[in-house]
């Protein structure tokens, strides 16, 4: 192709990101760009968090249950799970997490779920794939799918952190980011202050898989922000395999140090 046609045809969108470079430089030499954790001013070269945010949130080189992601001891049987799971029925095959809902990762995981928080939101899912990148792709994800809000929540929200946090893990894992096959059929009450059995009996007949969607044999990596009980991530898990999916793994944030 000649250089006249080249430039004809992709002058327009090379000038305009030009210029939305510049505007951003200029943006950022105006204001600043800060810590989305602690709002501190950003050194060059960092991204989402400060370099001192980005220490904290690091999860500790703890070992952890490969069922539900709750710390254990290095020298822990984990064969039929943790001690926190191991009598628990899932319907899950795994947890993928970053770290336990607890000191800055709880402060980062309730931020994130606030109108601001999508920038954060995205941050915290490119730390879980730095993290455990090997796990992610020992599953041969075929789809990456967020756990679902109901309509009449999700409408008046620009963000909302378990949609925002599996779009960028999909975008990670260059997996298909299936955000419109898993429906939530009825509202709930909010779960965080419910006990176990309350959440198992809000949960039932909850989701539903929308029709056309090919989910057989498929694996399938289940998003949400936090996992506490596994309730949630159940019912959404049985909706998912009874339509076909062969295997689900729920990637999260954190999970809840100790379930009750």
């Amino acid at each position: 192709m000649n250089l006249r046609l080249r430039i004809l045809r992709d002058g327009p969108r090379l000038a305009a990101r030009v210029v939305s470079k510049g505007y951003l430089a200029a943006l950022d030499f105006v204001y600043p760009p800060s810590c989305l954790l602690c709002a501190g001013e950003m050194p060059e070269g960092e991204h989402f968090v400060c370099g001192e945010c980005r220490l904290v949130l690091r999860p500790p080189l703890t070992n952890e249950c490969d069922r539900c992601g709750a710390p254990v001891g290095a020298y822990a049987n984990l064969e039929k799970g943790c001690g926190q799971c191991r009598h628990e029925v899932f319907s899950f095959d795994g947890v993928i997490r970053l770290g336990t809902y607890d000191g800055a990762l709880r402060k980062a995981c309730l931020r994130a779920k606030s109108s601001s928080g999508a920038g954060l939101t995205r941050g915290l899912a490119r730390a879980l794939f730095r993290e455990k990148e090997q796990a992610f792709h020992r599953q041969s994800i075929d789809a990456v799918i967020p756990v679902p809000e109901h309509w009449t929540r999700r409408a008046f929200h620009a963000h909302y952190a378990a949609e925002t946090f599996s779009r960028e893990l999909a975008r990670q894992l260059q997996s298909p980011w299936a955000h419109r096959v898993l429906i939530k059929r009825h509202r709930t009450a909010k779960q965080a202050t419910s006990p176990t059995p309350v959440r198992r009996r809000q949960q039932q007949g909850t989701f539903g898989v929308r029709t056309g969607s090919d989910l057989k044999g498929k694996t399938i990596l289940l998003v949400d922000d936090i996992l506490t009980t596994g309730s949630t991530a159940s019912a959404a898990t049985r909706t998912l395999k009874q339509a076909g999916a062969k295997q689900v793994v729920v990637a999260v944030i954190a999970v809840s140090p100790l379930r009750k």
